[in-house]
């Protein structure tokens, strides 16, 4: 069986412009067997999402931000904490059964963790192909090449922000069935190819914008926010009447 899955989706629980209807539906809109929904901060959109799935596999899922860069957690059940040193993080990540996967490698601004590092983590998987990803052609091949040195599987996904980009980049799953845990096992024997294209430029331009709101935010706003930052899209800061960047 082969199976279609976008691995990298967040919804409008954590920084998404996208509500979990509009996720759904552009998935089911453009053929794919599923979604694994990765917020931040949050599985609340991966449980709504399990929900409503109608005939999609879900798997649920988070964008933990370490203390040492981001990991997705895939197949978990429980929310992972964030800023845990990334040992501990993938360690809770393994005791829920999920899978660790180290999203958009070798991307300045967007990736942390070297080559070096990550051949002393005990991960699962790499993202060698994000639809969002500036130069597409030229990441591809530095992460594949990374994923066969390192001996990892190798996932895609959308990385989407937006419901117009969800399934621009796909994971092809082969496995012999649709039950999670054997999309799973699927994943973590290696039994993937990717599949998609890149998202429009549009899009990529709106991420690249909001990763530098992140890191203005990081450095000008006062951190007595930063739990505030976890409920609300960051975007949320930077419009008029919410800025603190004005008192």
């Amino acid at each position: 069986m082969m199976l279609k899955i976008d691995m990298h989706v967040h919804t409008w629980y954590s920084d998404s412009e996208a509500s979990v209807i509009e996720v759904l539906r552009e998935a089911e809109r453009k053929g794919l067997d599923g979604l694994a929904i990765t917020d931040h901060w949050t599985i609340k959109g991966a449980i709504e999402a399990m929900k409503k799935r109608g005939k999609l596999i879900i798997i649920p899922g988070q964008e933990v931000e370490t203390s040492h860069g981001e990991i997705l957690a895939l197949g978990i059940k429980n929310k992972i904490e964030d800023k845990l040193p990334i040992e501990e993080a993938i360690e809770a990540i393994h005791a829920q059964g999920g899978l660790a996967v180290v999203p958009h490698p070798t991307i300045p601004l967007f990736s942390v963790l070297n080559e070096e590092e990550m051949k002393t983590l005990p991960l699962d998987g790499i993202e060698v192909f994000s639809a969002i990803t500036p130069i597409p052609g030229y990441f591809l091949r530095k992460n594949v090449e990374l994923a066969r040195k390192l001996r990892l599987s190798m996932v895609a996904g959308s990385d989407s922000h937006y419901a117009e980009t969800v399934g621009d980049a796909y994971t092809i799953i082969y496995c012999r069935s649709r039950k999670m845990d054997e999309v799973l096992r699927a994943v973590k024997l290696g039994q993937t190819s990717i599949g998609g294209k890149p998202s429009d430029l549009i899009f990529k331009w709106k991420t690249a914008k909001d990763v530098i709101l992140h890191i203005a935010y990081d450095l000008l706003v006062d951190r007595k926010f930063s739990e505030i930052r976890r409920r609300k899209p960051l975007r949320y800061f930077f419009r008029k009447e919410h800025s603190f960047l004005s008192s």
